[in-house]
C-alpha cells in the first residue's frame, strides 16, 4: 500500500495550535482510523510537543544563547531515521508545524530543509503531501502584528502599527501564489493541499472538522475536544497589544514574566475589544491593501481549488480605525492595573500556604505528620 505523509505547515495564525493540540489529545483514534499522529522526543524550549513537524526547522541555542547547527542537523535526520520506522508500522503520517512556512519563506535555510525532506521521502518510499491553510491577507497581517506584539521575545516586539506595516513584507510573504508555486516544484501540483481560514468556507465552520475531511473523517463524539480549546493563543485587543509593546521596551524581563504580562493582557481583552471595537487598519486601508493580491488570489483558485468560488470572503467587519489617545485607554490602563495587583495578591497567598505548610512541618515534624495520617487522633 503506498505511504504518505501529510504535512501540515500552517501557515501560522489559522487555527494551528488549536487544530495540534486535538491531534495530540487524538492521537490514538486517529491512528485507529488509518492516519498516525507521532510524538517525538526532541526537546525546544517554551515549544510544545504537540508541534510535532518542529524538528524539520526549528533552530538550536545552547545555555549562552550560542546557535547548534549540528544539534539542528542531528534533529532533522534523527525526525527521518524515525518516520523510517514509524512506516513500516503505519501508512498515513501526520505531522504538523506552522514554522515551516515561515522558515520555508522568510529564512533561508527553510527550502533546503523541504529539498532534503522530499529527497529522504523519496529514498524511503513514501509521498509527502504537503497542507497549507491560507487567511485573508489583511486579517493575517494584522494577526501577525498581534502576535509579534504579544508572545515574540525578539527586539521586533516593539515595533509599533506603522513602523511594522512600512516593511511588513520583510516579515512576512503574503503573495500565496508564488509561494505555492515553490512547494509544486518540489512536491508536485498533486501534492499540493491548499483550504481556506475562513469560517464562511470551512466544514463546520472549524478548522477541526475541516482538517479531519481532508483524510475524509468525520468529527464524532469519539473525539475528545478540549473546552477551552478554542482559546488557545487568543490574541489581545488593540489597546492591550499597545500596553504590551511598551512593557517590551521598558525593561528587560525573563520570558516566565513576559509570558505573565501576556496572560494578565489576555484576560481583559474580551472586555477592552467590546468596549472598543477597533482596528489598526481603516476599511478603505484594508479594501486598497487587498488589492495588491486580488490576481495571485484568483490563480491559487484556478490552480488549487478549483471550485470557481472566490478565495475569500470579501465581506468584513467594519471597524474603526485604531487611535492611541483613544479615550477608552484610561479604562484597559486601570484594568491591567487591577488585573497585576489581583495576580500579585494571588501568588502571595499562595506563598504563604506553602510557607506555612513548610513551617509547621519545621516545628512539629512528628505530630505534624501525624496529624496529617490520622486527623481524628489525638496527641500529647
Amino acid at each position: 500500500m503506498d505511504k504518505t505523509l501529510y504535512l501540515h505547515i500552517g501557515t501560522p495564525k489559522t487555527g494551528t495550535t488549536s487544530l495540534q493540540h486535538f491531534c495530540y489529545d487524538n492521537s490514538d483514534i486517529l491512528t485507529k482510523k488509518g492516519y498516525h499522529y507521532p510524538e517525538f522526543n526532541f526537546k525546544y524550549p517554551n515549544k510544545g510537543l504537540a508541534r510535532n513537524g518542529l524538528f524539520l526547522e526549528a533552530t538550536c541555542f545552547d545555555a549562552c544563547g550560542i546557535r547548534q547547527k549540528e544539534q539542528e542537523t542531528q534533529n532533522f535526520y534523527s525526525g527521518m531515521a524515525e518516520l523510517r520506522k514509524l512506516f513500516d508500522i503505519h501508512n498515513n503520517i501526520i505531522l504538523s508545524d506552522e514554522g515551516i512556512w515561515t522558515a520555508c519563506f522568510n529564512r533561508k535555510r527553510g527550502m533546503p530543509l523541504m529539498r532534503k525532506l522530499q529527497a529522504e521521502a523519496q529514498d524511503a518510499g513514501y509521498t509527502v503531501k504537503i497542507i497549507v491553510y491560507l487567511r485573508r491577507q489583511d486579517d493575517f497581517l494584522l494577526s501577525w502584528y498581534n502576535q509579534l506584539i504579544k508572545h515574540s521575545i525578539t527586539v521586533k516586539n516593539t515595533l509599533s502599527w506603522e513602523e511594522y506595516f512600512s516593511n511588513y513584507d520583510t516579515y512576512l510573504k503574503l503573495d500565496y501564489y508564488s509561494c505555492l508555486k515553490k512547494l509544486e516544484k518540489l512536491f508536485g501540483r498533486e501534492n499540493i493541499i491548499v483550504r481556506r481560514f475562513d469560517k464562511k468556507y470551512l466544514k463546520g465552520r472549524s478548522i477541526i472538522p475541516d482538517f479531519l475531511n481532508i483524510f475524509g473523517i468525520e468529527l464524532d463524539d469519539s473525539f475528545h475536544i478540549e473546552e477551552d480549546n478554542s482559546n488557545f493563543n487568543k490574541r489581545m485587543s488593540e489597546n492591550a497589544c499597545e500596553i504590551k509593546r511598551i512593557i517590551n521596551g521598558t525593561t528587560e524581563m525573563s520570558i516566565k514574566e513576559i509570558r505573565r504580562f501576556e496572560w494578565i493582557l489576555r484576560e481583559f481583552s474580551p472586555v477592552s475589544e467590546k468596549s472598543y471595537p477597533c482596528s489598526m487598519m481603516s476599511d478603505e486601508e484594508a479594501e486598497s491593501f487587498m488589492q495588491l493580491y486580488e490576481l495571485s488570489n484568483h490563480k491559487i483558485v484556478k490552480r488549487y481549488i478549483k471550485d470557481g468560488l472566490p478565495l475569500f470572503n470579501i465581506e468584513r467587519k467594519h471597524k474603526e480605525k485604531w487611535k492611541k489617545n483613544n479615550i477608552y485607554m484610561a479604562d484597559d490602563i486601570i484594568r491591567f492595573s487591577c488585573m497585576s495587583t489581583l495576580c500579585t495578591m494571588q501568588m502571595i497567598e499562595e506563598r504563604d500556604v506553602v510557607i506555612n505548610d513548610i513551617k509547621k512541618t519545621l516545628d512539629h515534624p512528628f505530630r505534624y505528620m501525624f496529624k496529617k495520617l490520622l486527623p481524628s487522633a489525638r496527641t500529647y
